[in-house]
């Protein structure tokens, strides 16, 4: 595990859940909202994390604890990227580690993963799977510099994820494709 004062957790859960049809973040796999699984994945591997929600209406207390520190997007409906946005603001490590709310397979060692291939010459390290994909939703990212991308990228009115990445000096760390693989409609998870 990364020291506390190193890497701090951002879990993205402002979706709308649109194509879910009720708040994905609720649903529970194998008895465990999948709000729940990922952040405590994401808490065995940091020192803290913070929750990224749409508005200050969007709360998990019931699912978390009445003490977890939310950050609202810094631009309503620009999607994940305000989410990272803000919590590069609130954070005060020199890295985040990012995970989406929607991955019940996630698991610490994928994520250790992520912090085990940093290194002094990259801003960010996102997870790639073997069919080449790479999710910039569950990665690693240095907090300056994706503070100063995301910021410009939102300024531009520029909101899709894959673009943070053309602004910054990314590697990958391959991961398996159980682990990363998102619930976008209730049957998508068995």
């Amino acid at each position: 595990m990364p020291n506390a004062d190193e890497v701090t957790g951002l879990l993205l859960a402002g979706g709308s859940s649109t194509r879910f049809g009720s708040d994905k973040a609720r649903y529970r796999v194998d008895g465990v909202a999948l709000i729940r699984r990922v952040y405590d994945v994401l808490a065995g591997v940091t020192g803290s994390v913070l929750v990224s929600v749409r508005d200050a209406g969007q709360r998990y207390d019931d699912l978390l604890s009445a003490d977890i520190r939310y950050v609202e997007d810094a631009v309503p409906g620009a999607g994940p990227l305000a989410g990272l946005a803000a919590g590069c603001d609130a954070a005060t490590t020199p890295w985040l580690l990012v995970a989406a709310c929607d991955l019940p397979f996630l698991t610490a060692g994928v994520l250790s993963q992520l912090l085990d291939a940093r290194t002094s010459e990259v801003d960010a390290v996102v997870g790639r799977t073997p069919d080449g994909r790479t999710h910039p939703h569950c990665a690693a990212y240095r907090r300056v510099p994706a503070q100063e991308a995301t910021s410009a990228l939102l300024a531009a009115d520029r909101y899709a994820f894959h673009a943070l990445l053309d602004r910054l000096s990314v590697a990958t760390a391959d991961v398996p494709a159980e682990s990363l693989r998102n619930v976008n409609r209730p049957g998508d998870v068995p």
